[in-house]
């Protein structure tokens, strides 16, 4: 599936598509709550009102400030998180983080399944 928008900023590049958005954060960033304000507006510039899930495909080293995920809830389009990483030392940083988060919150080792996932839940309701 080809994406519907591709967008880069200096810290990520995002891939829209019809039900989840794919982001790829850059090298040696530190995630922290004016970065998620820039995605937040780029999601919702993009799907407006309609449900959608966030794949973070964390193919390069990054971290994230978990304090992020409690203002989550102020936008409530987005329905669940997913994770992807291949090294498991980066799925059990993720798996700490999602202690933090408000919403389904899962991990994948391929991003085809994180996808299927995504597809999933907003199609559960």
């Amino acid at each position: 599936m080809t994406s519907l928008k591709k967008i880069e900023l200096d810290f990520a590049n995002l891939q829209f598509f019809d039900e989840y958005v794919i982001s790829r954060i850059k090298n040696d960033v530190l995630l922290e709550k004016n970065n998620v304000e820039i995605l937040r507006k780029m999601c919702h510039d993009f799907y407006g009102f309609k449900k959608f899930v966030y794949i973070a495909d964390r193919e390069n080293d990054y971290n994230v400030n978990p304090i992020i995920y409690l203002t989550l809830l102020e936008r409530n389009t987005l329905m669940g998180i997913a994770v992807v990483s291949r090294v498991i030392s980066k799925l059990k940083t993720a798996n700490f983080e999602k202690q933090f988060s408000p919403v389904a919150f899962e991990l994948f080792q391929n991003l085809e399944e994180a996808k299927v996932w995504a597809q999933s839940l907003i199609h559960q309701e």
